[in-house]
């Protein structure tokens, strides 16, 4: 049997989407466009956003650099570089992206103004951020609860970023993903300890496997995750 990623059950009036998708339909078509993603990981976003024909550089303090390198029709690099001291010049960036990052900063003030201060005149800041709710919050609350972090890096960038811009959009989608097994979330989560702070047993814990089990019984292996994104325009 053939399963629906988008039907499976109801969403509420919440969109299910894609971080790829959701961005695009704030920022509109990034070919040809300069693109800083903070906290970019590995980079899978910034390759797809190369792919479309943008330039994009990724920040991170626990990557290793990576030289330029062509991704379709754009091309991608990683800096390894704080958020909060950005090793860029002065209106150099489109746009400027926090996915899933910004609540990981020490200093989210001073990163949300380095971001305004390297993008263009008519540049875009754009935060997607988990919200502490849905299903894969459920099971992974149980060994890393952010939903403090969450809530104090969001109060902060309400504060700080509106005076720096002229206008600003926010929404909230769904993030849905399939997970086949409890071994396959595990291996997820401890992939994810570099960028965290918890221990591989709390993981595996029979509290954390009898939530992600009885979740994924009702939904087939589907975990939504909230997300609310503001897009912030010079």
């Amino acid at each position: 049997m053939t399963i629906d990623a988008e039907n499976l059950y109801p969403a509420g009036p919440l969109p299910v989407r894609s971080h790829l998708d959701a961005l695009l339909m704030q920022v509109g078509s990034v070919d040809g466009r300069r693109i800083l993603d903070i906290g970019c990981g590995e980079g899978a976003l910034g390759r797809e956003l190369a792919g479309l024909g943008a330039e994009v550089t990724g920040i991170d303090p626990n990557m290793p650099a990576l030289d330029w390198e062509p991704q379709g029709a754009g091309r991608f690099r990683i800096i390894r570089a704080a958020a909060e001291a950005l090793p860029l010049p002065d209106t150099s960036i489109d746009v400027a992206l926090f996915i899933f990052s910004l609540h990981h900063l020490p200093d989210v003030a001073g990163a949300l103004r380095e971001a305004h201060r390297v993008l263009a005149p008519t540049g875009k800041l754009y935060v997607a951020e988990p919200l502490a709710e849905g299903d894969s919050n459920a099971v992974t609350k149980l060994f890393h609860d952010e939903a403090t972090v969450r809530r104090d890096a969001a109060d902060i960038m309400l504060r700080v970023a509106p005076p720096m811009f002229r206008d600003h959009a926010d929404e909230i989608y769904i993030q849905r993903r399939f997970i086949p097994d409890f071994d396959s979330f595990a291996d997820r989560m401890i992939a994810n300890l570099r960028f965290n702070e918890y221990p591989a047993e709390a993981v595996t814990a029979p509290a954390v496997r009898a939530k992600f089990e009885e979740i994924a019984s009702r939904t087939n292996g589907y975990f939504d995750q909230p997300v609310r994104i503001d897009c912030f325009i010079a």
